[in-house]
């Protein structure tokens, strides 16, 4: 079938072309909302400025297809293959992509605003400047969205749910990550260099050696998170929760920790050289060998802590806790 043949019968209500072969065929700017394009051989495809609302695409190959710009909103994409497909400027918003292959995609721009993004692959897919606000990548059945080597910097992800996600070695530079649900995701060495994840849930989350300078993780819950070599310079992490973490070797020179809560964490041989830890609350904390010189903890409480070999050099401590209860008097 060609292009003209479809468009004719499509101007003549015929919706269902599930199962056809449409390799190669120019639809750009086209429009074909509802149709159904189910099991469609849609390789090589130009759908790019397409209007294509509530199309039922469901397991199609749109290998290397062109959808950039094409407007799916409330799209069936699941399980369909979009390896390599340009999707730039696309609009996926609550389109349901679940199990869909978008390996190497390019999803640049994209607005996946409330997507059904589960079990999605995005291997090495470029997410840069995409929405994915209130996007749906939660865990299920244990197979979360696998993101290993995507490109996310700049990405909104505000209020997303990445519940047990795999996002390691992943960039996510600039990403806004507020609201988002991150508990129990890998992130171990992500790059998430001046990232907004205020009020994120990342608690038992993997942060290993992940790049966090300069970002901003106000009130977020890292309960049990592990953050061992991670590099946190420079960032906010006021009235953020580390209870029980482990923050072995980690950097948090010149980080903020106002009013944060580190009761039971693990701190030994952590960097806080010039740290903000005003009213903190590091109570049975393990500070052995913590770099803490120049540090300001007044009115912190370290209650029942250890820091028995922890660097203290021109540390702030007026108005402090000390660890046998008493109150520090300079």
């Amino acid at each position: 079938m060609d292009a003209q043949e479809l468009l004719q019968q499509y101007a003549e209500d015929i919706c269902d072309f599930s199962g056809q072969s449409l390799v190669g065929l120019d639809l750009a700017g086209v429009e074909l909302i509802d149709i159904n394009l189910s099991a469609t051989d849609l390789r090589s495809t130009n759908l790019s400025l397409a209007y294509l609302n509530r199309v039922d695409l469901q397991t199609s190959n749109l290998t290397q297809s062109n959808l950039s710009g094409a407007t799916l909103t409330k799209a069936n994409l699941s399980q369909a293959n979009l390896t390599d497909a340009s999707l730039h400027g696309a609009n996926l918003q609550q389109a349901v992509l679940f199990k869909a292959d978008l390996t190497l995609a390019d999803l640049t721009d994209a607005n996946l605003m409330e997507a059904d993004l589960r079990e999605v692959k995005l291997r090495s897919t470029n997410l840069s400047g995409a929405c994915l606000r209130r996007a749906n990548l939660r865990e299920e059945n244990r197979n979360s969205a696998d993101l290993r080597g995507a490109v996310l910097n700049g990405v909104d992800l505000q209020g997303a749910n990445l519940r047990g996600a795999d996002l390691s070695k992943v960039s996510l530079r600039g990403a806004n990550l507020k609201h988002a649900n991150l508990r129990g995701a890998n992130l171990a060495e992500a790059n998430l260099q001046g990232a907004n994840l205020e009020q994120a849930l990342l608690v038992e989350a993997n942060l290993q050696k992940a790049n966090l300078n300069q970002s901003y993780l106000s009130g977020a819950k890292l309960e049990r998170a592990n953050l061992q070599h991670a590099q946190l310079v420079n960032s906010d992490l006021s009235e953020c929760t580390l209870v029980e973490s482990e923050l072995n070797q980690a950097n948090f020179q010149g980080a903020t920790l106002f009013r944060s809560r580190l009761n039971r964490a693990n701190l030994s041989r952590a960097n806080f050289t010039a740290t903000n830890l005003q009213e903190a609350s590091l109570i049975q904390a393990f500070l052995g060998r913590t770099d803490l010189t120049e540090a300001n903890l007044q009115g912190a409480n370290l209650n029942r802590s250890d820091w028995s070999s922890a660097i203290l050099t021109q540390t702030l401590l007026i108005g402090a806790t000390l660890p046998d209860g008493t109150e520090y008097a300079e």
